[in-house]
């Protein structure tokens, strides 16, 4: 059973959404249980974006905060730089939430899913990242919960910091840190919400190689993934992106001078492969 008055702020950035911004937005306003605040970082947008942004804000001023960056072109990189800004902003303001949702302008979600991501949690107070399905083929008996559509628990969250480290790897950070500390993490397989853009269609997978790096994954998982990207039907990963992640983890020399081309902690590092490791021979087992 739900505990009552849980309140959740949605951490929300878009770049360029005048096509799938409004749907986006209406579907957070619409949920069951409604958002105590929604932040939106808008990076540097060309488009109608901020007119459709002021547009809500008039209808939603007290519930719609909208910070406004200058346009540096597209670069996948700073979605992490625009997540702790929204952050920030929370931190200071001073408002206290239980939960915190990452959405973004291409994510349309039915009106009770926060509802049920809320049961999910309220069930299990060590559980501290949920998300519902996308749709993408999963294999592995281990499903991670989604990027954009997690909801985290506001307790974990200040625990580790309150904000993401600022380099490759940055969205699976926070759910193997939750497994290294001892918390659960889970998607649930049943609670469908849509990305109105193909996965992958802007950023090419450009990070993934250089992530699975930084976070230490081991090189047999790597190769596992990849093969199970390119001979799964419907798989998280384009055969082309699951080359040029393969590729792009081998080839270190090329990120070299890359300040997002950062180790995470030693034993993070360290966890990550054992836990890969464990699952390589609970498969071959």
């Amino acid at each position: 059973m739900k505990q009552k008055n849980q309140t959740y702020w949605v951490n929300f950035i878009v770049k360029n959404g005048e096509d799938t911004l409004k749907g986006s937005l209406e579907s957070l306003l619409f949920q069951s249980v409604k958002p105590s605040m929604i932040c939106i970082i808008d990076d540097g947008s060309t488009d109608k974006t901020s007119e459709i942004l002021l547009d809500f804000r008039k209808k939603n001023v007290d519930l719609i905060h909208i910070i406004t960056l200058p346009d540096q072109g597209y670069d996948i990189r700073r979605v992490v730089h625009n997540w702790n800004k929204a952050c920030d902003f929370i931190n200071k303001s001073g408002n206290q939430y239980d939960f915190m949702l990452i959405a973004t302008e291409d994510v349309n979600f039915p009106t009770n899913y926060v509802d049920k991501l809320l049961e999910e949690m309220s069930q299990d107070n060590d559980l501290v990242v949920v998300s519902g399905n996308r749709g993408l083929s999963q294999s592995d008996y281990l499903s991670f919960p989604e990027g954009a559509g997690r909801l985290v628990r506001m307790s974990f969250f200040k625990k580790i910091g309150f904000n993401f480290p600022p380099y490759y790897g940055f969205e699976s950070w926070i759910l193997y840190k939750a497994l290294q500390l001892g918390f659960k993490i889970k998607k649930k397989m049943d609670l469908n919400y849509k990305h109105t853009r193909a996965y992958g269609s802007e950023h090419n997978f450009v990070e993934f190689g250089p992530a699975m790096q930084c976070l230490g994954y081991h090189p047999l998982f790597v190769f596992a993934r990849v093969f199970r990207n390119i001979f799964t039907k419907n798989a998280e990963i384009s055969k082309k992106g699951s080359i040029t992640m393969l590729f792009d983890y081998f080839n270190k020399s090329k990120w070299k001078n890359d300040p997002y081309y950062k180790f995470h902690e030693p034993e993070l590092r360290i966890f990550i492969r054992t836990l890969q490791k464990r699952r390589l021979l609970s498969k071959i087992g």
